[in-house]
């Protein structure tokens, strides 16, 4: 059985279509969304603990101030950023900063102080 040069093109065109699409599929599997993808987190509540074993309430103020909450009252000292999956909060004039990732309902990430310590931080949509 003789094949043509046209159909041996066609042949390798759609075997290369194939992996590639394949391909795609495998490294999509199971991850959330790129950037540009996820909703904006402004006018939401957010309510977790972080790892000094305080539970915080996080309140995405439209304008871009942070309204937070734990066991010493509530602030307004602060402010996010958004851009797409990834999220940045500047606390108490920086004094502590807070940098995540959004997935879905859910967000978590690092944080740091002007002192030298670390921890990590977890919230979930109210």
């Amino acid at each position: 059985m003789k094949i043509s040069g046209t159909r041996i093109v066609q042949l390798a065109f759609l075997c290369l279509a194939a992996v590639l699409a394949a391909t795609s599929l495998a490294q999509n599997s199971g991850n959330p969304p790129s950037n540009g993808t996820v909703a904006s987190v402004a006018g939401t509540t957010w309510v977790g603990p972080d790892t000094h074993g305080r539970h915080y309430t996080y309140e995405f103020l439209p304008d871009g101030t942070l309204r937070y909450t734990y066991e010493t009252g509530s602030f307004s000292d602060a402010y996010w950023k958004q851009d797409g999956d990834s999220i940045y909060m500047s606390i108490n004039d920086k004094f502590s900063e807070r940098r995540g990732r959004i997935t879905g309902n859910h967000m978590e990430g690092d944080a740091w102080n002007v002192k030298g310590e670390r921890w990590t931080w977890q919230a979930d949509k109210k």
